[in-house]
């Protein structure tokens, strides 16, 4: 009887963790991508990298920088220099902050001209310098879930195979209250990675050039970096009347 009642529980241990892994599988490939294209001739290279990642996305045309149309992302990809190039972005970047706020999470996924840069683009405000990193540079991790769902990111995904001139470009080098480093070389402790709440949403700035690199390389590791910076936040959080937000985290444990 004992040794029924073990086979049962490790069965039904097992559902659960295969459960888990399917949820979590299926819902990443659910949450819906706002996607800000950059320059005109990246463009191609930027929508190579999605299709070697394997996800999905929506272009945010002129016409869709309304509060309403916004909250239908789950979250909101800045493409390359798109903070310099991409014009609708640049006249409504107030819309796509009380996005944030409201519980969207914008994140850049390639680096943006310091020249250009407005330090209020973004929710916080945020200085970017010139210089240039490689891939050789060496980085460390903040602990933070952005490196644990959906994928384990170690520093090995972020030094090698990058590709020439594709690693980092025009970032800050300090983090401000209330943004917090994620990733930091070793060699300046400069923060490539930043990322804060702001009121019921998150942002990141990315300085890595991940787009570029993936689109050119097709490089497995850097399609993991990318999925994870996308998905590892989970659905929009949404206030229902009388119910709780719900994230990513909420939904994995209930």
């Amino acid at each position: 009887m004992l040794q029924k009642v073990l086979l049962f529980r490790r069965f039904n241990c097992c559902l659960i963790v295969l459960f888990f892994f399917v949820f979590s599988a299926f819902s990443a490939q659910e949450l819906k991508v706002g996607f800000v294209q950059g320059r005109g001739n990246d463009a191609l290279v930027e929508e190579q990298a999605f299709k070697n990642a394997k996800i999905e996305f929506e272009v945010l045309e002129k016409g869709d920088y309304k509060i309403d149309t916004l909250l239908k992302y789950d979250v909101i990809a800045v493409g390359v220099v798109a903070y310099d190039k991409n014009e609708p972005l640049k006249e409504n970047f107030k819309v796509v902050n009380e996005y944030v706020e409201k519980g969207g999470y914008l994140v850049t996924v390639d680096f943006q001209q310091d020249s250009t840069w407005n330090k209020n683009f973004l929710p916080h405000p945020l200085v970017l310098l010139d210089p240039d990193l490689d891939d050789n540079v060496g980085v460390l991790l903040a602990d933070h879930d952005i490196f644990k769902k959906p994928n384990a990111l170690t520093d090995k995904h972020f030094g090698g195979g990058w590709g020439v001139g594709d690693f980092m470009a025009d970032g800050p080098h300090e983090a401000p209250k209330p943004w917090k480093p994620l990733i930091t070389d070793k060699q300046n402790k400069w923060p490539l990675v930043v990322w804060a709440k702001a009121g019921k949403g998150d942002v990141v700035f990315n300085s890595l050039q991940i787009l570029q690199s993936l689109g050119r390389t097709g490089k497995k590791e850097v399609s993991e970096v990318l999925h994870n910076f996308l998905f590892w936040r989970g659905p929009r959080v949404v206030d229902a009347k009388g119910k709780l937000a719900t994230t990513w985290s909420v939904l994995k444990k209930s």
